[in-house]
């Protein structure tokens, strides 16, 4: 078996096809606490900041973003992104996504790249799955 010349590092960023900009920079903005890294409006993308990583946001609605529409109508292209999070107790947790009046679609504990945690699966405003996992508490 070769190994390829590089060391993977962790996720750099992942491209979600949304269908209304202001609602989801909303919910990555307000439920998630993510950043606007750098606005790219000729290609209806917005790259937001996700702790090292980034989650470019791609209005599917637009003109501009018209380029990333699925072939199909409804088609999708990823199943959901899980995003990392520091330590936060379930309670905490449950009670920031009601606030903001998000629904949780499953929740448990998981593996992932930094070993077991808690997770808790949402859905964005364009209902892209979205996993949100933090360490087990000790």
């Amino acid at each position: 078996m070769t190994h390829p010349p590089f060391k993977l590092e962790g996720l750099d960023h992942v491209v979600l096809l949304v269908r209304n900009m202001t609602e989801a920079q909303h919910f990555y903005e307000q439920v998630l606490g993510c950043t606007v890294d750098r606005a790219l409006p000729k290609f209806g993308m917005l790259q937001l900041r996700a702790g090292a990583s980034l989650i470019d946001l791609v209005d599917i609605g637009s003109s501009e973003g018209e380029w990333a529409r699925p072939e199909a109508e409804g088609g999708r292209n990823m199943d959901h992104v899980c995003i990392a999070t520091g330590p936060c107790t379930e309670q905490a947790m449950r009670a920031h996504l009601a606030h903001h009046g998000i629904a949780i679609v499953e929740e448990g504990i998981r593996y992932g790249a930094n070993g077991d945690g808690m997770s808790f699966y949402i859905r964005d405003p364009s209902g892209n799955q979205v996993e949100l996992k933090s360490p087990i508490a000790d």
